[in-house]
């Protein structure tokens, strides 16, 4: 049997967490588990994979008792979050005998409920516990900075070209009749360049669509962390505060088409 009752102090943050999710994976197995919430799943595509972990301690209660993951549809969800306000505390529930995962919103004096069946999905099986790469290029960059080059990007093509030396990151884009090019330094104010590792030159093709989807939610001051090699799948990492990270992979574009578990070490 399974129950639990959770409840985070800002329900904006899972609010914006789950817009994010939403936008890659339509509905997913959510694992509520004694260490914390688990969200792991492919999109439909299986180009990207979303890896998302919040720890209990991120939570003002955290009551669990058993381990089953329950399907939801994270788009109904994210309607649901985006209602949420300011100063409001979000309380989630659930157990066996009612089958309904509740939403509670509890601001002062007052208190809105929400109740979500949960849906049967298929478990996935395939999906890697964790994907092993050594990367040659890793670096963390300002969330502003890259979304502006997401959207110079988008008046171009529909995909981004990333390409890492020694001195810098270049991303560019190209069509028929447009291109676009920037570089950013180590030093730059938008780069934290201690954590600018690059051993050798590294380039790869990626999406445009699946990139924005992760990087357009995310607060335009926090920082991401890239990490790619030459034709293989990009790694960005958001770390929640202290709370708990979003991870994302999304596979580059190369002329055979390689699933991102075949990466897994």
């Amino acid at each position: 049997m399974m129950a639990f009752q959770i409840v985070l102090e800002d329900a904006k943050l899972m609010s914006n967490i789950v817009s994010i999710i939403s936008s890659i994976v339509a509905e997913s197995r959510v694992n509520v588990e004694e260490d914390g919430i688990r969200i792991k799943a492919f999109d439909a595509t299986r180009i990207s994979m979303i890896d998302f972990f919040m720890k209990k301690e991120a939570f003002q209660k955290y009551d669990v008792k058993g381990a089953d993951p329950i399907g939801l549809s994270l788009e109904t969800l994210n309607t649901i979050l985006k209602t949420a306000k300011t100063n409001e505390h979000l309380q989630m529930s659930f157990d066996d005998t009612s089958k309904r995962f509740v939403i509670e919103f509890i601001g002062k004096n007052q208190q809105r409920k929400f109740a979500l069946s949960v849906i049967d999905i298929p478990d996935e099986g395939n999906i890697p516990d964790s994907i092993h790469i050594d990367f040659d290029t890793n670096f963390e960059i300002k969330a502003s900075f890259i979304q502006q080059v997401l959207k110079d990007a988008e008046m171009v093509s529909d995909y981004l070209k990333i390409r890492a030396k020694e001195d810098g990151i270049f991303f560019g884009a190209e069509s028929e009749t447009k291109e676009m090019d920037t570089f950013i330094e180590p030093q730059s104010e938008e780069m934290e360049t201690g954590a600018f590792l690059v051993s050798g030159e590294s380039e790869a093709m990626y999406s445009l669509d699946f990139l924005s989807n992760f990087l357009r939610g995310i607060r335009s001051s926090d920082y991401v962390r890239l990490s790619f090699n030459q034709e293989q799948p990009i790694r960005l990492v958001y770390e929640i505060e202290d709370k708990g990270h979003l991870i994302y992979f999304v596979a580059p574009r190369i002329e055979e088409s390689e699933e991102i578990e075949d990466y897994e070490g």
